[in-house]
């Protein structure tokens, strides 16, 4: 089965640091079975030989491995659905000698939307480079990071990542190697424990690594990040020190009234048919392909096309409004009870959603609830929206996790 997930996801892998799936079979013997998967060869060694032959590589050639990978992972994750790693080690990751560097061996790969991850009741991954949530059988995007990171403090170090010492459950980064501080913090961010502590993307933390956007350090040591609008995203944001208001428009823009003008002329010939009829039996017809096809077609067009949603949050209280061209509804609640923001997936349509965890009731009789938007955003713009949410959340309460 694993050797079967690794052919099949490498056929539908289109990166030039990712090598060509070719072909691949199995045969038989007496006593076992032996699978043989065909790719195109890379020429060049693995990370893992390289330090072996006493290679001891510069920051500057280990942030341009890391930049190297971070492109791949972005292009990995940003497929529908995302395709997560999950055994990223240096015995994985192929150099040669011009510098450029191949990602290897998809055998552990797993698709965001699976909801069991590991095989026969065992975790994926490599001990000293695996995140702390693959034990626990889990995996996001930010558990590859954390293995990227763990095998740039290999390459530094020269020793696995489970020998070197640590503080409070965390490497500490600062007594094994002698980097620069810029280098040092971001390594520190992509090894936290609490992967939502982490980079929660790829690309975010190819941004700050490359200078284009910043880490900050708050009067309470955690870490926030000065976040960019992801680039063609219709999304607008205004914050102030007191409010934060999200306007997510429909998936068309202005084109949605284009749809709903070329649906119902359609409409009207169907209305025109169902009054022109002249047997009941006729009636009964229409009427059942009305209810069947033109019904749920036009709520398809109503909910996809026109569905807006509105976000307002405030110290006191927040307020999500979903609209519907002339219909909308709207929650509001206590901004202090979001227990947790994040990406789940929403069951009814299979698509990944941003949800509010919030407490709900009275404190006799608190139960947790979740409110779900932003279906018809890609995941980079959820990923933006999230860290904004999380930092204003943060900066009215700094001692608050989300």
């Amino acid at each position: 089965e694993l050797f079967e997930r690794e052919a099949k996801v490498i056929a539908n892998l289109h990166h030039p640091q990712i090598p060509k799936y070719l072909n691949y079979f199995y045969i038989d013997t007496q006593r076992d079975r032996c699978f043989y998967l065909i790719r195109e060869l890379v020429w060049g060694n693995s990370l893992a030989n390289w330090v072996k032959k006493g290679w001891h590589p510069t920051e500057i050639q280990v942030k341009n491995m890391a930049i190297q990978i971070l492109k791949i992972l972005s292009y990995l994750h940003q497929l529908n659905p995302p395709i997560i790693h999950r055994d990223i080690k240096p015995e994985n990751i192929i150099l040669q000698p011009d510098g450029q560097v191949f990602l290897v061996d998809f055998g552990a790969v797993k698709d965001i939307y699976r909801q069991t991850i590991s095989f026969s009741g065992t975790f994926v991954g490599t001990i000293g480079y695996m995140p702390p949530e693959q034990l626990q059988g889990k995996a996001y995007c930010a558990s590859d990071l954390y293995s990227l990171g763990a095998t740039l403090l290999y390459l530094l170090t020269h020793r696995s990542p489970d020998e070197l010492p640590q503080k409070r459950m965390k490497i500490d980064i600062s007594s094994c190697v002698k980097i620069s501080p810029e280098f040092m913090n971001w390594l520190e961010v992509i090894l936290e424990p609490m992967w939502e502590d982490r980079f929660q993307s790829a690309t975010a933390a190819l941004n700050v690594l490359c200078n284009k956007s910043e880490m900050i350090y708050s009067a309470s040591s955690s870490v926030q990040y000065s976040h960019q609008k992801p680039e063609g995203s219709e999304v607008t944001l205004k914050k102030t020190s007191t409010s934060l208001i999200i306007d997510i428009p429909s998936p068309l823009g202005e084109k949605a009234e284009l749809v709903l003008f070329i649906f119902m002329p359609f409409l009207l010939f169907f209305s025109y048919l169902y009054c022109s009829a002249s047997s009941p039996t006729d009636h009964i017809i229409l009427w059942l392909l009305f209810s069947l096809i033109v019904t749920p077609l036009f709520l398809y067009i109503l909910f996809e096309c026109f569905h807006k949603t509105h976000i307002k949050i405030h110290q006191n209280k927040f307020l999500i409004n979903w609209s519907y061209w002339i219909f909308s509804h709207t929650i509001t609640a206590k901004t202090e009870d979001i227990m947790r923001v994040y990406i789940d997936q929403d069951f009814q349509s299979s698509r990944e959603v941003i949800t509010f965890l919030c407490k709900v009731g009275k404190k006799t009789s608190t139960f947790l609830g979740e409110c779900k938007f932003g279906h018809s955003m890609n995941r980079i713009e959820k990923e933006w929206v999230i860290a904004e949410i999380r930092d204003f959340i943060k900066q009215l309460k700094p001692h608050k996790k989300v």
